[in-house]
């Protein structure tokens, strides 16, 4: 390693895999969720503020431009394992390329769920969250063995775990029978576009074209059963009819799994436009639907870490949330927090918010200017103090 002494801008002479695939793959599906956000941000952020251009960024799950050494070795999954096709195909593609690869790496971090098992290399992996175990009832029934069979993998085949929350560690820790001393926590970060605003013509003509009032009720997450959409929905349609004309309620996300009835009733709900369902909107346009809302509404009953809570403090808006341990740890006392299995208590939070004051919204804006810390160059930072652990 040919780095400088400490206040020497010279970038230091290492070379860091990212995994990226997760992005990629979700990218080309017209969109990224929570786990393609954190790597792109990650990726821009590591390569280019943190390690300069000597981090790179490519990827072991679609095999393009795969960055692993030849000694990667990549784990079979266990044949009671149905893969999706896409991942059968990517994990073959990916061990192709790394057997043929002269590529070079001293650190490895793989931000989704395929974690490669390097004899020489040291390996950071990113575990979100054990919900598969501590929570089955709100994981993917067709993927939860999948899954648990992969952070299994990742934690035996990690060097150090990241953990995005102290509660997450602890699941994970206690899930997996990790040592506590080879996780380390630290919390997502947005980007700093997340703190600018937005061009006030341009959010106008986006409202206008999807037929929204501003000061809406806000949800954005893919419609699960965790997210607990349907109660937010019924506690929505228990509100006074008065709120209900002033403000509406938008939901912004991709249709999951086993929310049929959901996506019935949203359907549904869309020729009186009180209740408006939006898929994926692109990242531009999804500023400004925060910036436009009144309340940011967050019921989910399961989170690895819940990170349009800080996109929503990052705009300025007063949040309802769910009662999590992981929410509180994110929101501290920026946020009002209600049991979400309780319809009455979150349609009185709703109302009571529909009337906050003028006062409260600028206390929003103030919280705002105060999460920059919550940003992603931060969350880069203390990830490359991980990678310096192992160097």
């Amino acid at each position: 390693m040919r780095s400088g002494s400490p206040g020497d801008p010279r970038p230091e002479s290492r070379v860091v895999g990212i995994s990226s695939g997760v992005a990629d793959l979700r990218r080309a599906r017209g969109g990224l969720d929570g786990i393609g956000t954190y790597t792109e941000a990650l990726l821009a952020h590591v390569e280019r503020r943190v390690l300069r251009s000597n981090a790179s960024t490519r990827t072991h799950v679609s095999g393009r431009g795969l960055t692993l050494p030849r000694h990667a070795r990549h784990s079979a999954a266990p044949s009671r394992c149905r893969l999706p096709s896409h991942w059968a195909r990517s994990r073959t593609r990916g061990r192709r390329a790394a057997a043929g690869s002269n590529a070079r790496v001293d650190l490895y971090h793989s931000t989704d769920y395929m974690v490669p098992r390097l004899r020489r290399t040291p390996v950071v992996a990113t575990v979100y969250d054990a919900i598969p175990i501590v929570h089955p009832q709100w994981a993917n029934q067709r993927l939860r063995g999948f899954k648990n069979w992969l952070l299994a993998q990742s934690v035996r085949n990690a060097d150090r775990v990241i953990a995005i929350s102290e509660s997450g560690r602890d699941e994970v820790v206690s899930s997996y029978g990790i040592r506590a001393e080879r996780t380390r926590v630290i919390p997502l970060g947005i980007d700093g576009e997340w703190f600018e605003p937005v061009d006030e013509r341009a959010m106008q003509g986006t409202l206008l074209r999807r037929r929204l009032e501003p000061g809406y009720f806000l949800f954005v997450g893919t419609l699960q059963p965790r997210k607990n959409v349907e109660a937010l929905l019924d506690a929505y349609e228990a509100l006074p009819q008065a709120i209900r004309r002033k403000r509406q309620l938008v939901i912004v996300g991709k249709y999951g799994w086993n929310a049929e009835t959901l996506r019935r009733r949203l359907e549904d709900a869309r020729p009186q436009n009180r209740c408006v369902w939006l898929d994926y909107v692109p990242r531009e346009e999804l500023y400004q639907l925060y910036a436009g809302a009144g309340t940011f509404v967050f019921p989910s009953l399961a989170e690895g870490f819940g990170l349009p809570i800080l996109e929503a403090l990052a705009k300025g808006l007063p949040i309802i949330a769910s009662d999590l341990p992981v929410l509180r740890d994110l929101g501290a006392h920026l946020v009002a927090y209600v049991d979400a299995r309780d319809t009455n208590a979150l349609t009185d939070a709703m109302a009571s918010f529909a009337q906050a004051s003028a006062d409260e919204a600028e206390r929003a804006k103030r919280i705002a200017t105060r999460c920059r810390v919550r940003g992603a160059r931060a969350c880069a930072e203390r990830t490359v103090a991980v990678y310096r652990e192992l160097w």
